[in-house]
């Protein structure tokens, strides 16, 4: 483990007899930049419902007056993404699922203003009616957080719609050096998915996370109390407390 300023740098053997993965994506944390209403919820995309009716099967939706719409999925997990799985709307307006970029980051770009988008597929025309369309990446793309975000928009009335997305990857095999874990100090991740332990020192906690399925930890030099994140989501909130540093891909 190499130690640089504020930031942890782990090396870690991920051994995979088989690299296929199933649909990575289904029932993950999902976000998005607006919402429609209570029908459009950002994680009816990964519900594994494939059907195209927006009254009864509930799609992704943004609203009116958004003019930059964007929806992401945290797969939980570094991964090399190959193919990428859209289902248009089969009623009304599925025209609107059109000229939008896939876009995976290592880093969550909500909290982390550095975090660099790297392009799997850029689509101009709209998908047709109802129409499950498979987007195979250029080249796979390691990361963990997948962006759709639409570039062009007809008017303020032209939402960015998804009945269903699927997301197939690699995991890495063999001794892959994961992303950096950032620290920001005075600032407690809470998360109802975590795994207390004492330990020594920090070094110790990143040790403990990067031998778990652990993606990021909180860790408290006056108990010495070390917290490990395993399934955070987009609506866990934060503490700001001066005895607690947080070390992950969620602020940088």
């Amino acid at each position: 483990m190499l130690k640089y300023v504020g930031v942890w740098m782990m090396t870690v053997c991920v051994i995979r007899l088989n690299g296929k993965s199933s649909n990575l994506a289904f029932q993950k944390p999902a976000t998005m930049s607006t919402v429609f209403d209570a029908k459009s919820s950002p994680s009816f995309a990964v519900d594994g419902n494939n059907g195209t009716n927006w009254y009864s099967d509930f799609c992704t939706t943004s609203t009116h007056d958004d003019m930059e719409p964007w929806w992401m999925v945290d797969l939980h997990g570094y991964f090399h993404i190959h193919d990428v799985i859209i289902t248009n709307r089969g009623d009304a307006y599925w025209q609107r699922l059109h000229s939008f970029t896939i876009d995976v980051f290592m880093e969550n770009p909500i909290g982390c203003a550095r975090a660099i988008p790297v392009q799997c597929y850029n689509r101009t025309d709209s998908l047709g009616r109802g129409e499950t369309v498979q987007f195979k990446c250029r080249s796979p793309v390691n990361g963990r957080f997948v962006r759709i975000k639409k570039w062009r928009m007809m008017d303020n009335t032209d939402t960015l719609i998804l009945c269903e997305v699927q997301v197939f990857t690699t995991r890495a095999t063999g001794c892959t050096p994961l992303p950096p874990f950032y620290r920001t100090q005075g600032t407690r991740f809470d998360s109802a998915n975590v795994v207390i332990s004492d330990v020594s020192d920090v070094m110790n906690c990143a040790s403990r996370c990067g031998h778990r399925d652990c993606l990021a930890f909180n860790y408290s030099q006056n108990s010495q109390q070390c917290q490990l994140i395993s399934a955070p989501t987009f609506k866990d909130s934060t503490t700001m407390i001066s005895s607690w540093d947080y070390y992950g891909v969620d602020f940088c």
